[in-house]
């Protein structure tokens, strides 16, 4: 069984978009360059939306959640202000959907100052479904 560092309640603590909009459910490891973490798909309110007769789960979200794990990254090592996207590209590379059950993040980061740069690959078990890139600066 995994302990994880921090799940849903915790977060709440980190600057993050609440309620249905934050995407992050679990962290499970953070190293001093990356991180893992997940999303539970199962029930996850975009499907409905997104399409009823063929829920695909949105890039944009996909793109919303490596953000949010490079947030927690930073914040978990005191970097203090507020996050704010500077620069983003991802590339997609299958279907989610809401039987693929989990959505785990490996995130790698380099860190200059205020600003993080992360790598993160988006797995649903062991099938690669993206790859965003983001730069992220904390302004106080």
């Amino acid at each position: 069984m995994i302990n994880f560092l921090y799940n849903r309640s915790d977060l709440a603590k980190v600057y993050l978009p609440v309620k249905q909009m934050l995407q992050i459910d679990r962290v499970s490891e953070i190293t001093l360059d990356g991180m893992n973490c997940e999303m539970d798909l199962c029930g996850h309110w975009a499907f409905p939306l997104h399409f009823p007769e063929d829920p695909i789960f949105p890039g944009c979200l996909m793109i919303e959640a490596a953000g949010q794990a490079i947030a927690i990254w930073a914040w978990h090592h005191g970097v203090l202000g507020k996050p704010r996207l500077a620069r983003v590209s991802a590339s997609f590379e299958g279907k989610v959907g809401p039987s693929d059950g989990i959505l785990s993040f490996e995130v790698k980061i380099r860190r200059r100052r205020n600003i993080c740069f992360g790598k993160v690959e988006l797995l649903c078990g062991q099938r690669r479904v993206a790859m965003v890139e983001e730069t992220l600066a904390w302004v106080i």
